[in-house]
């Protein structure tokens, strides 16, 4: 599916709306399409065309899919064709172990992302593709916010609305020109690199099972999503990297040492990388401004986590808007603050953790035999970052 703008950038500037929500991934377009659907005027905006490649895990957990079939998405995952998940393989020195997953699906961001826009389309928001766009500048009469619309790189306009939506990703770039938005970044934070492929073969990556491939610097996972179509998703040291010359010799040797399999495609593709990604928005929210999914903080995915997040936040900032349109104040900020903790902190507390132990080779090399001699021990972990 090819989306096209529902509306050009001329006319984008000319209303007024009622929110504006930057950034079309599954935290901005479930926001999008849950204030559509309250009859408000949204304006989504998103830099990038669709459908459009994104580095990530691409699995969505129980909790994923429960939050989908909430709002009225169930359908939306069949339609994408979306690929059971029910074992999780961890690989490490040649040594395995498998965990039973309670539910999940895999399926890509291209796909899954372009559907939910759609949705929010559908709904009746507006969307605006290939723009960025800038917050500047405070409330205007402490009734709207501005943002700059910039096209090719060169500002084309501004747009005003009563409250803004900062959904854009890591490293929020739409606030990089508002003060109080600073991003804690871990020292020791990992790069994210990414790459799909088209592999016909299905022996040694089986649809239907998360792949995770450990390693001392960095780990990656490998995952059938629809068609004949294997994502892969790593985290690894920026030092690691460096030394590999390349992300895409990093990922081969993560692979070659946990005694994982190598693919002739995996030597012909082109890999991407993200910002360190252990990250976290020290405040994310401001006057009429609502910070969320991974612009807010980055939760490190197993099993599907952050896209979990990011689309349970999305339909947690569309019940407190309407109160914001009415009257923003302080306290709807420290109620978005609560919200955001209660969503993330234990899930973000878990995943850290997890994150951690696998920087350890002593642990890793314990957990991966105890998991491989008694796959049950690892259920509680599982259900945990699930729930």
């Amino acid at each position: 599916m090819i989306l096209t703008s529902s509306l050009n950038l001329e006319a984008a500037c000319r209303q007024n709306w009622d929110v504006i929500v930057i950034g079309a991934g599954p935290a901005g377009a479930v926001a999008a399409l849950q204030l559509a659907r309250q009859n408000l005027r949204i304006l989504l905006v998103e830099r990038k065309t669709f459908p459009r490649y994104k580095v990530c895990g691409c699995c969505l957990n129980q909790r994923a899919i429960t939050a989908l079939q909430q709002i009225g998405l169930g359908d939306l995952l069949s339609s994408a064709g979306a690929v059971p998940l029910t074992q999780f393989r961890m690989q490490y020195q040649g040594r395995d172990a498998v965990v039973t997953l309670p539910g999940g699906l895999a399926v890509s961001r291209e796909v899954f992302d372009t559907q939910l826009v759609q949705s929010a389309i559908d709904a009746g928001a507006e969307f605006l593709q290939e723009t960025s766009a800038m917050l500047v500048g405070t409330s205007e009469n402490q009734t709207s916010r501005t943002v700059e619309l910039c096209c090719q790189g060169q500002t084309a306009g501004s747009a005003s609305a009563k409250i803004i939506l900062a959904a854009d990703g890591l490293g929020h770039p739409s606030l990089q020109n508002c003060a109080g938005f600073d991003m804690q970044v871990a020292p020791d934070s990992r790069i994210g690199v990414g790459a799909a492929f088209t592999v016909k073969d299905h022996a040694a990556y089986p649809a239907g099972m998360i792949h995770m491939a450990i390693h001392r610097s960095g780990y990656a996972g490998l995952v059938r999503v629809e068609g004949e179509n294997l994502n892969l998703a790593a985290a690894i040291d920026r030092d690691f990297i460096k030394q590999c010359a390349g992300p895409a010799n990093a990922v081969l040797q993560i692979l070659r040492e946990s005694g994982s399999a190598i693919l002739p495609e995996m030597h012909q593709c082109s890999f991407k990388g993200t910002l360190p990604v252990t990250r976290k928005t020290l405040r994310p929210v401001g006057d009429r401004l609502f910070v969320l999914g991974d612009a807010a903080g980055y939760l490190e995915p197993f099993t599907g986590e952050g896209m979990a997040n990011a689309i349970t936040e999305g339909m947690a900032v569309a019940q407190l808007v309407p109160e914001g349109l009415a009257h923003w104040n302080s306290t709807l900020e420290q109620k978005w603050l609560r919200t955001h903790a209660a969503l993330t902190d234990d899930r973000l507390f878990w995943c850290r953790w997890l994150a951690r132990l696998l920087r350890s080779p002593s642990a890793v090399s314990w957990g991966v035999r105890l998991f491989h001699l008694f796959p049950g021990m690892a259920r509680p972990i599982v259900a945990r970052l699930n729930h």
